[in-house]
C-alpha cells in the first residue's frame, strides 16, 4: 500500500464552487511513509503547464488509476466531499467514462475531516486548521493570469506542509487514544 497526500484546487468562474462544473487546474500529491513523512518532492501538475484541463487529468490518471487499486491511496482532507468526486467527474467529462459513486467502494482512502469534526472544529470550521482562507483566493489568482501562477502554487505548498505536520501528529496522537478506549470498553 503507497499512501499519497493528495488535492486538487479548482476554478469556479461563479460566486460559489460547483463540484460538477469547475475546472480543475492543479493536482498535487506527494508520496507518503507508514508514520506521515513525506517522501520525495510534492508533484504539482498544473493545467497552465500541460496545456489543458484534459491534458492535466491525463498525466494524473497515469500515476492514480493503475492496474492495483492499492498502489495509489489517496490521503487527505475533504476527499470524499470535494476532491475525489470533483476529479471522478471531471474524468467522466471529458474522457466519456462513467465513473460513479460506486468506484469510491473499491478504492482505498484516507480522509481525515472525519476525524477533525470528531475533535470539535465543527463540519464549517475544520479547513482553517490547514489554513484555509475566506473567500478562497485561488479564483482571483487564477483569473489574473501568469501573476497569480506563483502565488497559487506557494497557497498549495504551504497547505501540503500543514496537512502532513497535522497528519504526522494524528498518527502519533490516535495510538494513545485508541490504548485509553480499550480501557473503556473492557471496563
Amino acid at each position: 500500500m503507497v499512501e499519497y497526500y493528495f488535492d486538487i484546487e479548482t476554478y469556479s468562474p461563479g460566486e460559489k464552487p460547483h463540484v460538477a462544473q469547475d475546472k480543475i487546474i492543479t493536482i498535487q500529491y506527494r508520496e507518503l511513509s507508514p508514520d506521515g513523512n513525506p517522501r520525495g518532492d510534492l508533484q504539482i501538475l498544473t493545467e497552465w503547464d500541460c496545456g489543458s484541463e484534459k491534458a492535466l487529468l491525463e498525466a494524473f490518471i497515469k500515476v492514480f488509476l493503475t492496474e492495483n487499486t492499492w498502489d495509489f491511496v489517496p490521503v487527505g482532507f475533504n476527499l470524499y466531499g470535494f476532491d475525489l468526486l470533483s476529479l471522478l467527474l471531471r474524468l467522466n467529462h471529458h474522457f466519456g467514462t462513467s465513473h460513479g459513486l460506486s468506484w469510491f467502494y473499491d478504492k482505498p482512502v484516507l480522509d481525515i475531516k472525519p476525524v477533525l469534526v470528531i475533535m470539535g472544529r465543527g463540519f464549517k470550521g475544520c479547513g482553517d486548521i490547514f489554513g484555509k482562507q475566506s473567500p478562497n483566493p485561488i479564483k482571483g489568482w487564477y483569473e489574473s493570469g501568469e501573476t497569480g501562477r506563483q502565488q497559487i502554487i506557494d497557497y498549495i505548498v504551504r497547505e501540503s506542509n500543514r496537512f502532513i505536520s497535522i497528519l504526522q501528529s494524528l498518527r502519533w496522537e490516535i495510538p494513545r487514544l485508541r490504548e485509553g478506549l480499550q480501557k473503556v470498553v473492557v471496563t
